[in-house]
């Protein structure tokens, strides 16, 4: 390799890592700043509104560049899968917000984190794909993780210092950030089908647009009326802008730098929901920081394990 070709591999690298902490740090937060919006907003409404700006968003940028994809790549089986994108998207955001509105945001970022372990089940079922022993032993740690985690998390009965609702009641939430993961997973598989035909952000629109859609019926947009005050109008705003530029800078990174060091950073993110909870106020023991530790870790394993061209694939939230 010749010193030209260092310094822009250099440049991509540095690139590649500046976007995979930004969208890090913006997943991280995220749970947090929904928390807010959901003491007035219902997680339904919540949801349609995000798919409504990031719609609104990313397609004036594709009305704006005209880049349309040729009209060719619009067979009848794939309008049927960019419709499986928007029924998985929309389950995802849901079911996610509808377990955040029940545990706290550290318990529901790390749950979700089982995500790519039923992406590599479902790539190993549908596609044939092998399992690396790395990641086995990755999703091994992730498993001892959350054991470790469940059982800190139910010692202090709430990560956000809060005890309303009680074990059943985060039982709950936990089955529904299970959900949520299954969803993305899903969502995940169709999009390894129509990469060959379709850019990822034209994919994601598509999914922004039907599921907008979709819960149109459900979506109660009057309650925006209730937020009090500015703050709570900055969250929603925050909550809905996140979206649009956690994938953005996702999509950036994967194109700079290998997918799976994106996906070893990524695997970060509950440490940022962790601390961004501000858990350290009498909730912080030594079994949920173990817990979390050995997710993260397994995580990271389980990510450089998998095979680089199995991993060009979107996160979830």
């Amino acid at each position: 390799m010749n010193a030209r070709s260092a310094k822009k591999t250099s440049r991509g690298n540095s690139a590649g890592l500046t976007l995979s902490i930004v969208t890090a740090t913006m997943w991280g937060t995220l749970p947090v700043a929904l928390k807010r919006v959901l003491e007035v907003i219902d997680p339904v409404t919540i949801t349609w509104i995000r798919f409504v700006f990031a719609t609104v968003t990313v397609g004036g940028f594709y009305l704006v560049t005209r880049s349309w994809p040729p009209s060719k790549s619009f067979s009848r089986k794939n309008i049927g899968y960019l419709c499986g994108v928007a029924l998985a998207l929309a389950a995802n955001y849901w079911l996610f917000l509808a377990g955040l509105d029940l545990v706290a945001p550290p318990l529901a970022q790390v749950t979700i984190q089982l995500g790519p372990f039923f992406l590599a089940l479902g790539s190993w079922l549908f596609f044939s794909e092998s399992i690396r022993r790395r990641q086995v032993t990755g999703f091994l740690v992730m498993i001892s993780g959350f054991w470790l985690f469940y059982s800190g998390q139910m010692s202090v009965r709430g990560v956000d210092g809060s005890a309303a609702g009680g074990v059943a009641q985060q039982g709950t939430g936990v089955w529904l950030v299970v959900l949520a993961a299954l969803a993305w997973a899903l969502y995940a598989l169709i999009q390894k089908l129509l990469v060959a035909r379709f850019p990822s952000s034209f994919i994601l629109l598509c999914g922004y647009a039907g599921a907008t859609i979709i819960l149109l019926p459900l979506a109660n947009p009057s309650q925006v009326l209730g937020l009090k005050g500015s703050f709570q109008w900055w969250t929603l705003l925050f909550c809905c802008v996140n979206t649009v530029i956690a994938y953005g800078c996702f999509a950036e990174a994967v194109k700079r730098w290998d997918a799976t060091r994106v996906s070893a950073v990524l695997a970060l993110t509950p440490v940022i929901t962790y601390f961004a909870a501000d858990v350290a106020a009498g909730a912080m023991t030594p079994l949920l920081l173990a817990g979390v530790v050995l997710v993260v870790g397994g995580s990271m394993t389980a990510a450089l394990g998998a095979r680089r061209s199995n991993n060009q694939i979107g996160e979830n939230n």
